[in-house]
């Protein structure tokens, strides 16, 4: 007789995690199936040598004390997650080379007053116009604690009436929002330095996901577990066992079975099938509904338009570098760095975009110092550093079995003489470990289509306001439900941990009220 659950989370990803915690703290018997040895996704780390590497992590916000604690931070208090965070010296360091040389460099603070006072220093007369983008994050927040305890049913007069300005801002991109307060264009270039973060430009980006990004991290500092992003993942788990849910490792959900038009099991790779009325997916939908639904004729219409009509979110790239000198004796002396080659994010959008940017210039490059902030994270006398870039193409279609080594050795290459030339340190001479992850490395492990991190892109039809608000009236197949970077929340650390929180919520409502959306 197969076992029986509540609820089945396919996928130990950080929305994953995050949903079977809160199933399980509701009470629902829950189980989660992960096809790697241990639960994270991209929230890890590995080992090279005497190297352990942050494989994805740059910074995370909410989780400052006092009052600077922020939603993120109240939740993992609420559900008893013990993590031990670092908090990062200052936001970031943004460089802006069109070629070898530094036109532009920054190094921003964050805490609210040190923020504003720094953009009013170098824009004159913006301070209060920043104010407002503090307003416009608490505003935003009221709204989407209203819509969440809607269920996504929420009054529209309720919004017109009490929530006018997140009406108004969940229609605008950032770019538009910014230029409605009136916001000098050289404070929107600083500003617009965590695109990335976003994975598309600033007048495609929803202003809503962009704001309540910017306000944390400017408002309360950025932070990092002390143990890499895989700490998290274990508090999750930890808790999430604590609480009742079953974990089954080393084993692949491959069929969701269907039974009178809903959800009723799920069947792993090694042909054991577990019965439930509830499915929460952490697998992208695509895989879902071409491999794994039984029975393709349940799959609303509505569902197969979204997905033609949808493109993937950023691929990852990134060189780990285990270097055999001190941040100090390379020249290093920050945390973060954005090092792109012009302020104008649509064009550095478009050249991640362009399917020959393995051959092009390299403008758009993330370096992190792990030791600035953590100095035990790596051997006495090394430094753990990492460059990153983000692909928003297919860049890889063309790389072959034969060719995949020299691509990514090649790529790789051009992305260290990028930063030695601009930033000026000698990594090349003191490597002692190096790895490489490419869009492939990620698709692999976590299982993301193109090794999509970032799930679909964030466009004005599709971004965060839209799935948000039609998250109450876009039913999937009954009983199937989806978190991660494909949901609701979409892409980041912050996003997928809060939106797999929110999702357990419907799906008790689900389980409870008999299998009824």
């Amino acid at each position: 007789m197969p076992e029986r659950y509540d609820v089945i989370v396919i996928g130990g990803g950080n929305g994953g995690l995050m949903a079977a915690l809160r199933a399980s703290k509701l009470g629902l018997k829950t189980l989660l199936i992960e096809k790697n040895n241990t639960v994270g996704g991209c929230a890890a780390s590995f080992v090279r040598g005497r190297f352990e590497f942050e494989a994805s992590l740059h910074e995370i916000p909410d989780f400052g004390e006092g009052e600077l604690r922020g939603s993120l931070g109240k939740l993992f208090d609420e559900l008893g997650i013990k993590v031990n965070w670092l908090q990062i010296p200052y936001a970031y360091r943004l460089v802006v080379a069109p070629g070898d040389t530094i036109e532009q460099d920054y190094r921003v603070p964050h805490g609210r007053k040190k923020f504003t006072d720094f953009m009013e220093a170098q824009c004159p007369g913006c301070g209060d116009k920043i104010s407002l983008i503090f307003d416009a994050a608490e505003a935003l927040e009221k709204g989407l604690d209203y819509n969440g305890r809607m269920r996504g049913h929420a009054d529209p007069e309720v919004f017109r009436r009490d929530h006018s300005s997140f009406c108004k801002i969940m229609s605008m991109s950032a770019g538009e929002f910014f230029r409605t307060i009136g916001l000098p264009q050289r404070a929107i270039d600083i500003i617009g330095a965590y695109w990335p973060y976003q994975g598309s430009d600033l007048d495609t980006i929803d202003a809503s996901r962009y704001i309540l990004m910017i306000a944390g991290y400017y408002g309360a500092g950025a932070y990092i577990p002390s143990m890499r992003s895989h700490e998290i993942a274990n508090a999750i788990e930890k808790r999430a066992r604590e609480c009742g849910c079953d974990f089954v490792f080393n084993r692949k959900a491959v069929k969701i079975g269907t039974k009178d038009g809903a959800v009723c099991s799920v069947t792993t790779d090694d042909g054991i099938t577990y019965e439930t009325c509830a499915v929460i997916s952490n697998v992208f939908p695509d895989t879902v509904y071409s491999t794994m639904i039984d029975d393709k004729s349940l799959i609303p219409e509505f569902e197969l338009r979204k997905l033609n009509a949808r493109s993937f979110g950023f691929r990852g790239f990134v060189v780990y570098l285990g270097l055999n000198k001190t941040p100090s004796e390379l020249g290093i002396e920050d945390y973060n760095v954005f090092m792109n080659s012009t302020t104008d994010t649509k064009v550095l959008f478009e050249n991640s975009s362009s399917p020959t940017i393995l051959e092009d210039e390299v403008d758009n490059v993330t370096c992190t110092c792990l030791n600035i902030v953590n100095p035990e994270c790596s051997p006495e006398g090394t430094t753990h550093f990492c460059i990153t870039t983000s692909l928003a193409c297919d860049a890889w279609e063309n790389v072959t079995v034969e060719n995949y080594n020299k691509v990514k050795r090649d790529f790789a290459d051009k992305l260290i003489r990028r930063t030695e030339k601009v930033l000026g340190y000698d990594l090349r001479n003191n490597i002692e470990e190096i790895a490489i992850a490419t869009p492939s490395t990620f698709a692999r492990y976590v299982g993301t289509p193109q090794g999509s991190i970032y799930g679909y892109h964030s466009s004005r039809w599709d971004g965060m306001s839209s799935r948000t608000l039609a998250g109450g009236s876009e039913q999937s197949i009954p009983g199937l439900f989806f978190c991660g970077a494909h949901g609701t929340r979409m892409s980041g650390f912050l996003p997928t941990l809060a939106g797999g929180n929110q999702i357990a919520f419907p799906v008790m409502g689900y389980v409870m009220g008999g299998g009824k959306q």
